[in-house]
């Protein structure tokens, strides 16, 4: 007989650990294990059969060990000794002790942290996305004292985020913005990297009694310290003093402004020159600048649309989202103004207005072009500055697409607006522009094509009979293909042809949704034009 093995000892029960007996183990409060996990990036795991019941939370027990070995959780300690010993003093109206006790309770930074779990700019960088949109969140938020929102971690937030945004104007590395009913969403390119973040509207906050928020504070506090390391790289990489100063003057008299924010110049004339001396040296040969792949490149990164305004004056009306326009107006070289003590809507260096108003409110001029904010936004996606008569004050806007939508993840399905903006651009694939010539010259296409299949239909006959031929040997190679697999890569196929057939499904249903309202506009036209036909028999 082989040796007994113990119940405990192997397999799933010794690898995963219940969050009751990890507490335990670690000899901590629930409240601290929380924390010390989510600053961690500690998460809980599902094993296959969960031996203690289904309603347990599970991790995994090497987990449990790294949180063992760190000096966080030895400072909480610290700090809950220091706690007991605080409410000991003040239970015995001690004062003096208790204030001396609260002044000396330890305190603990997050950069070891940081650097375990980033160990690359490059990896932190990446995972951007969830610190900027929780920062720009409690930024527009309130200090909430049952909330137990503080009123300096909401301070601390607005300015992270408008560092980030200062170094985007900067640098002119915004690429994307998009207005949906969430709030507005932005992509910037730091590094190679696509980082992309939400920010809320500027509106009264209603704040929810069920959320927790303590842990969304203990997710900030993390995110704080990534904010300032990055933001510290990002300000260094193009040669700008970190954090940049603020002119308290000029926003106590106008409000916050980008133009209030100043960084220093870190580099001297002779750095700069050392610096331009190894840019030369790492030129791109000639020979190689002939090549197809490297053109594409240099095209995208020249047609960005970084100084897509410039030279351009905006002067924002009060009823316009004054911030986020200002953002993206100066991240595209142009120049923002707004009513103020100094300067009103007569003045002379103003080439557009952005208004949302009545134009029976507006007192026009005609040497300035008046538009809805969408215009900039959509100028801004296209990379082109786009015709203003269709976003003139009064008028009704056309569709604002998402530039993060993919035609071919929606199955090669094109709003009829994307076509003409890629008509407006000169990017309109040949085939579209002959389904779009078809409506104006289809009669005489269909006697051409007439013409041509009496002449060449044996020619056509044989060239069918050869397609069918080839699709047939590719569909025999296929489902030879398919027994041949093995069990993982035939799963893996069946799944990648389900996505596709899913995605043709969807552009499919789109066209579908498009043909019917397209239906109905004629119809309601041509009921129109019937109705004003029997007025005339009248």
């Amino acid at each position: 007989m082989g040796r007994k093995i113990k119940k405990g000892v192997k397999g799933e029960v010794s690898q995963y650990i219940t969050r009751s007996k990890a507490i335990r183990k670690l000899q901590v409060s629930l409240k601290d294990f929380r924390r010390l996990c989510i600053l961690k990036g500690i998460y809980p795991r599902e094993p296959k059969k969960k031996f203690e019941g289904n309603t347990k939370t599970y991790y995994h027990v090497k987990d449990i060990n790294f949180l063992a070995h760190d000096q966080l959780l030895d400072k909480f300690r610290e700090i809950a000794t220091a706690l007991r010993k605080h409410r000991k003093a003040l239970r015995k109206d001690d004062k003096d002790k208790a204030q001396r006790i609260k002044e000396n309770i330890p305190k603990y930074t997050l950069n070891h942290v940081i650097k375990e779990r980033y160990p690359t700019f490059v990896d932190a960088l990446r995972d951007l996305d969830d610190p900027l949109s929780l920062m720009n969140l409690f930024a527009a938020f309130p200090a909430h004292h049952l909330h137990g929102i503080p009123s300096h971690k909401v301070q601390m937030a607005i300015r992270l985020s408008r560092e980030f945004n200062y170094y985007v104007i900067k640098s002119h590395s915004l690429r994307k913005v998009f207005l949906s009913i969430k709030g507005i969403y932005y992509q910037a390119e730091a590094q190679g990297q696509a980082i992309t973040w939400i920010t809320p509207y500027f509106f009264t906050q209603k704040m929810p009694i069920d959320l927790d928020y303590k842990v969304m504070i203990t997710f900030l506090e993390f995110y704080e310290a990534l904010m300032k390391f990055v933001n510290f790289k990002l300000y260094k990489s193009i040669g700008l003093a970190y954090p940049p100063k603020v002119d308290v003057d000029l926003v106590n008299a106008q409000a916050f402004s980008y133009k209030a924010m100043i960084a220093d110049n870190l580099h001297t004339d002779i750095e700069q020159k050392m610096q331009s001396l190894d840019d030369q040296k790492y030129q791109i040969s000639k020979e190689f600048e002939q090549d197809q792949e490297v053109k594409k490149i240099n095209e995208k990164y020249q047609t960005s649309g970084s100084t897509l305004f410039k030279k351009l004056v905006f002067f924002l009306n009060r009823e316009v989202p004054k911030y986020s326009l200002e953002f993206v107006i100066q991240a595209f070289g142009g120049e923002v103004l707004w009513d103020t003590d100094d300067v009103n809507i007569d003045d002379e260096r103003i080439t557009h207005v952005v208004t949302d108003r009545d134009p029976s409110q507006l007192k026009m001029n005609k040497n300035k072009e008046y538009v809805q904010p969408q215009w900039v936004y959509d100028s801004v996606n296209n990379k082109i500055l786009l015709p203003v008569q269709e976003y003139a004050p009064g008028k009704i806007l056309p569709p604002h697409l998402s530039p993060f939508v993919d035609s071919k993840e929606e199955g090669g399905y094109k709003p009829q607006r994307q076509k003409d903006l890629e008509k407006l651009k000169g990017e309109m694939e040949p085939e579209e522009d002959e389904e779009l010539e078809e409506g104006k010259d289809g009669d005489m296409e269909e006697e051409e094509e007439d013409e041509e299949e009496t002449q060449q239909f044996d020619a056509e006959r044989k060239l069918d009979q050869l397609r069918k031929l080839e699709k047939r040997e590719q569909k025999e190679r296929k489902e030879l293909g398919q027994t041949v697999m093995g069990r993982k890569k035939k799963r893996l196929y069946d799944k990648i042809a389900h996505a596709r057939d899913q995605t043709a499904k969807k552009g499919e249903k789109l066209r579908e949704k498009r043909d019917k309202l397209a239906m109905k506009e004629r119809k309601k036209a041509k009921g129109i034009e019937d109705d004003d036909d029997s007025s005339d028999e009248e």
